[in-house]
């Protein structure tokens, strides 16, 4: 424990709500728009990117700060039974599995081909935003929650209502990217520590609705996708 705080979380809770919103949004999307740049050689196009990423991961991390905002000595009383001690632990071993699990099934469903499956952001994604950012959210979304409202009980109350928000807003765009596909990983080349020279084989889900949206060489939006 620090400043109240798993020590698996205290890196990113444990210095105000500033601090726990960056940390948030440093992972997701930050990281992944880092390692688009830096290895996959691409910026991110809104267009082309999972809703959850570019709208529901900001929210997630207003989420987070607003819990650390309302939980500033660390983790309420209410909910220590099951966010401190082995509680997070728990909490980031679920999320590693649900990765490995979602990780194996998207690319045996031909959601993403093999190339996808293994493209920086996609590794980035499954290894370390589920476990990360999902203990990070859990610890301060229910510690906020749970938080005492005291004297100020009205801002109290309408930081919890954002709280449910901005976490509702993050599930939603989740439950639309299940059914609107998007590019989201690019084909990756570890060998040549680069992505694949377009034009892509339309040979995934993801892939078809690409070579879809795009012009043939894969550089434009066509303007009614």
């Amino acid at each position: 424990m620090s400043a109240g705080w798993p020590a698996c979380v205290a890196w990113a809770l444990a210095h105000g709500p500033v601090v726990a919103f960056a940390a948030s949004l440093a992972i997701s999307p930050g990281a992944h728009a880092l390692l688009a740049a830096a290895l996959e050689q691409r910026l991110l196009r809104t267009r082309l990117e999972f809703v959850a990423v570019t709208v529901g991961d900001p929210f997630l991390a207003l989420a987070v700060g607003l819990g650390v905002a309302l939980s500033p000595h660390g983790v309420s009383a209410g909910v220590r039974a099951i966010v401190s001690g082995p509680g997070d632990a728990v909490v980031m071993a679920f999320w590693v599995a649900f990765g490995l699990w979602q990780w194996r099934k998207e690319y045996r469903d031909g959601y993403y081909s093999r190339e996808q499956a293994f493209a920086p952001t996609k590794i980035w994604h499954q290894l370390a935003v589920y476990p990360v950012l999902g203990a990070i959210t859990y610890s301060a979304v229910f510690s906020g929650l749970a938080a005492p409202t005291g004297s100020g009980a009205a801002a109290g109350y309408l930081g919890k209502a954002a709280i449910t928000v901005a976490v509702a807003v993050w599930a939603v765009a989740n439950m639309y990217d299940r059914r609107h596909a998007k590019l989201g990983h690019p084909p990756y080349c570890w060998r040549r520590m680069r992505t694949l020279v377009q034009p892509w084989p339309a040979d995934s889900t993801t892939l078809r609705w690409y070579r879809e949206a795009t012009d043939t060489d894969g550089r434009g939006i066509r303007p009614d996708k």
